[in-house]
């Protein structure tokens, strides 16, 4: 059995392969079996929405004793990226009593007949996640024509993809590769019913929890463009090793920064196709998956 193959800016990881039909694109169960099911089809295409005009400008904001990027994002509706990047923050972005902080302003979108809140989510450039949480809205979503919705702020340096060199990957520690999180393992790697098979492992983590790095390397992709997989961090290790992290709830790092084992990279989240907060976390020596279990060390 073998796993797709996992470029630095490839389209992977992928969670559940299927042996006899290598390209079909499957969902990873939440059910006590965790058995990966097909995701069908749509018959037809939501309708696609306008892009709204995020508002210009940005607020200030005092930090308090205890007050972390993470907690500020999420007070202000507003993403972890867009706070760090309008502060030029740099790791581990700590936060110090007093300090003053950029918030970047948002906007609303008035919703037209045939909206949906992942149509609203993409033709606004913001993550689905987001758009739920700072609107309070709950399963299954439904939006009402006239409903307004916030939209989270964002930086103008965020909203402004640029080409990233990625430099070569840092001297690894020696140590090994470390749990990301700790937590109970909902899925362990390897085959699973009807021909499916787990490249990776899903872990099961409080939402918001530390996301770390499993070793020292370069981050060579950090977005959530990948349907599927949520929020999603690869980082590429010395001697052809690369590590991914999915369905993070926040993303703490970018494309091209360099890392260290320990490091905190993202949030545990729900993000993507799961419906329980959790990481997915792929090991790929080369193009070949690896069981993870079998080289983590504490």
């Amino acid at each position: 059995m073998t796993g797709c193959s996992l470029g630095y800016d490839s389209e992977g990881p992928y969670p559940y392969s299927h042996v006899n039909s290598p390209n079909s694109t499957y969902q990873s169960s939440a059910s006590s079996r965790n058995t990966p099911v097909p995701i069908p089809t749509p018959r037809t295409k939501p309708a696609v929405p306008g892009r709204q005009v995020v508002a210009s400008g940005t607020s200030t904001v005092r930090v308090g004793r205890g007050d972390t990027v993470y907690a500020i994002s999420r007070k202000y509706g507003v993403s972890v990226r867009s706070i760090i990047n309008s502060n030029n923050l740099r790791p581990p972005y700590m936060l110090n009593s007093g300090q003053t902080l950029k918030i970047p302003a948002g906007s609303t979108y008035t919703v037209k007949r045939g909206d949906t809140v992942y149509g609203v989510s993409r033709a606004n450039g913001v993550q689905m996640s987001e758009l739920v949480k700072l609107n309070n809205l709950k399963s299954p979503y439904a939006l009402n024509v006239g409903q307004k919705l916030n939209l989270p702020g964002r930086s103008a340096s965020s909203a402004r993809p640029t080409q990233v060199a990625i430099a070569p990957p840092p001297q690894i520690t020696g140590k090994g590769f470390m749990w990301p999180i700790k937590g109970r393992v909902l899925s362990n790697f390897g085959p699973k019913q009807a021909g499916y098979h787990n490249d990776g492992i899903n872990i099961a983590a409080p939402e918001g929890s530390n996301v770390y790095a499993s070793e020292s390397g370069v981050v060579v992709h950090a977005d959530n463009k990948l349907a599927g997989y949520g929020n999603l961090v690869l980082i590429k290790h010395q001697n052809g090793w690369v590590t991914a992290y999915a369905h993070n709830d926040s993303l703490m790092v970018k494309k091209g920064d360099q890392v260290k084992r320990g490091d905190v990279i993202a949030k545990v989240g729900q993000t993507g196709r799961v419906t329980r907060p959790q990481l997915h976390f792929e090991m790929r020596k080369g193009s070949r998956a690896v069981n993870p279990v079998q080289y983590l060390k504490s």
